[in-house]
């Protein structure tokens, strides 16, 4: 099979430069710079006397989640204990084609960092696998990175926590949507905020549940210090929501965020995962990764879908499940009815068993999530009957015009399976059914020693979900890579995570987008006459 040198597409920038001159009869030179829009929008030629004038990318500084920990003490006995075992925590991560090192760091007090060390560079990227005891950033200097990808999980076997709680390292931001979790009984979600930089952000927070937008009072501010996090509970300030949805925007600087969630049913571990950015409100969004076990409709433990349209005006929803034969009908999911500012649960039991993609087209903006959860084995010295179930909270991707391109950090103690599944431009429930078009994507996974471990291409045809399984054993992969070839249909994909000793605990992930690329402006002299 050919092998394709991964590009990134250049980010079309806008800049724009004002002339100043003396307001008098004589002329002065000046530097203006003209439109250097590179990208798939027509561009207006340049000046004859134009120069290009190259502009670096900025270091880029990715922020990780922290291991997963309980914050409610733990009152019970021996036999009873919310907390009986060890919580095992790994990262790994692996940035591609950087001619720098990238580093891994860890944030201090005043935004000082203290360098934990370099990552070791192989022939394709240079990675790091291995146990994580604290916070800790990923820093990538410019120099041609194209991918820089970071994953941190937290197994524990057993406990209020038993589940693989993992996430992505992921670039600060000032705008996160958070859907999933919440706190009804049993359940407990920590909402993480975290601020690598050098100056304290403002964070306003907003929440909804199913009855509509939850007043946050005092909470609904938070700052968070340079170099630090703030972590809020927020059945302390958003109780007894059974599903929720939240918005952060940060002012003053960039933050990362993300929600911790477990519950329990009645004494029994019921999973443990984190809620993870989706895409900002749009029309068309994708969930996948969603994987059904055959559960009847009325089963608890069938997946589910989260909708929120955050604006002041309703809408309906359409959904689209995507499965390895084509588009399978969903009862009920033809039309469903989108309250302005209210989470809708949407059950997804009954689908037959097998992997999923679901598409939502709404003719509203809208922000999506998904919950799947997974049966266990009871312990051999369980003192209560019941099987424990873990969960992983999936994140909506936009779907519109999306291409594969991508990547996801495998840590070093799990199985992997990737998911990718083609959207098809016509979703009509009378025509989805005969989606033609074919996308071919370039897999590429690197191994712990920084070189290309294997390579599969793999066709995936419109309105239908692809499922590996065969990609190489733990331990074998740090990272896998997507590249879309030109033409088929757009494409979305997720990676499943699953403990290498037992399954039943896992976590779904999105892939992180490539890096954005160094750009060029145009100069030229021009004569100012005042």
């Amino acid at each position: 099979m050919s092998r394709r040198t991964l590009t990134v597409p250049p980010v079309a920038r806008r800049t724009a430069a004002a002339v100043g001159g003396l307001l008098c009869a004589m002329a002065v030179a000046a530097l203006a710079v003209t439109d250097g829009t590179v990208g798939p929008a027509p561009v207006a030629q340049a000046p004859a006397d134009a120069r290009a004038v190259p502009v670096a990318a900025a270091e880029t500084a990715l922020v990780c989640p922290v291991p997963a920990k309980l914050d409610q003490p733990d009152v019970g006995d021996d036999e009873f204990s919310s907390t009986p075992v060890a919580t095992r925590s790994r990262l790994a991560a692996a940035v591609l084609g950087a001619d720098g090192t990238p580093e891994l760091a860890t944030p201090g007090g005043g935004a000082a960092e203290e360098l934990v060390g370099p990552l070791e560079t192989g022939g394709e990227a240079a990675v790091v696998a291995g146990d994580l005891p604290g916070p800790r950033l990923l820093r990538v200097t410019p120099g041609g990175a194209t991918y820089a990808a970071g994953t941190v999980s937290s197994v524990t076997t057993a406990g209020d926590l038993r589940g693989m709680v993992a996430g992505p390292c992921t670039q600060p931001a000032v705008e996160h949507w958070l859907v999933g979790g919440g706190t009804a009984v049993g359940s407990s979600g920590r909402l993480v905020l975290q601020n690598p930089g050098r100056t304290p952000a403002t964070v306003a927070l907003e929440a909804w549940g199913a009855t509509g937008p939850v007043a946050l009072g005092s909470q609904a501010v938070v700052v968070v210090p340079p170099g630090e996090q703030v972590v809020t509970l927020l059945e302390a300030v958003a109780p007894d929501q059974g599903r929720l949805a939240l918005h952060v925007t940060a002012e003053g600087g960039r933050v990362g965020a993300y929600v911790q969630h477990h519950r329990i049913e009645g004494i029994l571990p019921a999973g443990a995962d984190l809620v993870t950015r989706g895409s900002a409100p749009v029309p068309t969004t994708a969930v996948s990764g969603v994987v059904s076990t055959g559960e009847a409709v009325d089963d608890a433990h069938a997946p589910r879908l989260d909708l929120l349209a955050p604006g002041d005006r309703p809408g309906t929803a359409r959904l689209s499940v995507l499965g390895a034969d084509g588009p399978v009908r969903l009862r009920g999911g033809e039309e469903v009815p989108l309250e302005a500012g209210r989470v809708t649960t949407v059950p997804l039991g009954g689908l037959p068993e097998g992997a999923y993609t679901v598409v939502v087209d709404a003719d509203v903006p809208v922000v999506a999530g998904a919950a799947v959860d997974r049966e266990g084995e009871p312990a051999q010295d369980a003192v209560v009957d019941g099987d424990p179930y873990d969960r992983a909270w999936l994140s909506g991707q936009a779907a519109d015009g999306v291409v594969a391109d991508g990547a996801v950090a495998v840590p070093p103690d799990a199985s992997f399976e990737v998911t990718l599944a083609g959207v098809p431009d016509d979703r009509d429930p009378e025509r989805v059914d005969d989606a033609s078009g074919t996308a071919a994507v370039d897999l590429r996974g690197i191994g712990p020693d920084g070189a290309e471990a294997w390579t599969r291409t793999v066709e995936v045809g419109a309105g239908r979900t692809v499922l590996l399984d065969d990609l190489g054993k733990p331990g074998e992969t740090v990272a896998v890579v997507a590249e879309q070839h030109a033409g088929g249909p757009a494409v979305v994909w997720s990676v499943t995570l699953a403990d290498a000793d037992d399954d039943s605990l896992f976590s779904v992930l999105a892939p992180s987008a490539p890096l954005a690329a160094g750009d060029e402006v145009r100069v030229r002299r021009v004569d100012v006459v005042g």
